[in-house]
């Protein structure tokens, strides 16, 4: 049941760096990271499913060129190694690519398809006995998306982490903010989609209830590290063929996706910079 109640590994960030005191990826590399923090497991827990992904993406590019991929789910770790390794491409949470878009010159290239679901809706859940209107809510809000801050509470309450009558904290464990919750220990906890769903077999759901939930968000983003160029179109095109691949059929159930969509048109007005409700 637990396991339900996270995102994907396939769905966890991944982004690259390029600044002018960053290393440069090998040339013809399409090395990726997937980052997306909050999430469980590790880099090793995670690896055989970055091998199969590169693997795949190695025999589509057909150029011998060795493809390798990473999974983070540590912010801090995360932006260290867009610093110092900067892959090619990723796939990174909203939240990230919100608050590091401009940093780290991510552009979006598709978007994922977690379970199905070409969009996500993030709920606040609180106490039976806590208001109902969240502006009125004091204590300590949990979720796996609020690593980032600043960026989370834009994305959700149309305001940055200092306008907010509460704190908040990200947090591995949702299923155990739940519970706290439930029991009056904690003020709330964010549940993304997947998360809600999972949540509404539990018994604590007659212990909860939902005051508030944002309008719907895109998916986590495919994004590409610096200028486009042919490589970036060349791997787009791999992307999006890949929902109708049957050689991928195993693949995107390993990566818990029914495959890659458009991105988003209105993912640079959600970065950080960009969102005129949390401009200030």
């Amino acid at each position: 049941m637990k396991q339900l109640f996270y995102s994907s590994i396939f769905f966890l960030l991944l982004f690259g760096i390029l600044t002018l005191k960053s290393p440069s990826p090998a040339a013809g590399a399409l090395d990726f990271a997937i980052i997306q923090p909050g999430q469980p497991g590790s880099s090793e827990e995670a690896k055989p499913v970055m091998d199969a992904l590169a693997s795949y993406l190695q025999n589509k590019l057909g150029n011998g060129q060795p493809v390798k991929g990473i999974y983070l789910n540590e912010h801090s770790r995360a932006v260290d190694f867009l610093q110092t390794s900067p892959p090619q491409w990723g796939i990174v949470s909203l939240g990230f690519y919100a608050e590091h878009a401009v940093r780290f010159i991510m552009t979006p290239l598709g978007s994922t398809r977690p379970g199905g679901s070409d969009n996500d809706i993030w709920r606040l859940a609180v106490g039976l006995d806590a208001p109902d209107d969240w502006q009125a809510l004091q204590g300590e809000v949990q979720g796996t998306m609020l690593f980032e801050r600043n960026a989370a509470t834009c994305l959700i309450f149309g305001a940055r982490e200092d306008k907010l009558p509460f704190k908040i904290l990200g947090t591995f464990h949702p299923l155990q903010s739940l519970r706290a919750t439930s029991r009056g220990k904690m003020a709330g906890v964010v549940l993304d989609r997947r998360q809600h769903d999972a949540m509404k077999t539990l018994s604590v759901t007659k212990k909860i209830k939902v005051i508030y939930a944002s309008e719907d968000l895109p998916t986590s983003p495919v994004v590409w590290f610096g200028p486009l160029n042919n490589r970036s179109e060349q791997l787009t095109r791999i992307l999006m063929d890949m929902r109708t691949d049957p050689h991928a059929d195993k693949l995107l159930k390993l990566l818990q996706t029914r495959g890659f969509g458009p991105a988003d048109q209105g993912l640079p007005k959600l970065r950080l910079d960009g969102n005129e409700r949390c401009s200030q």
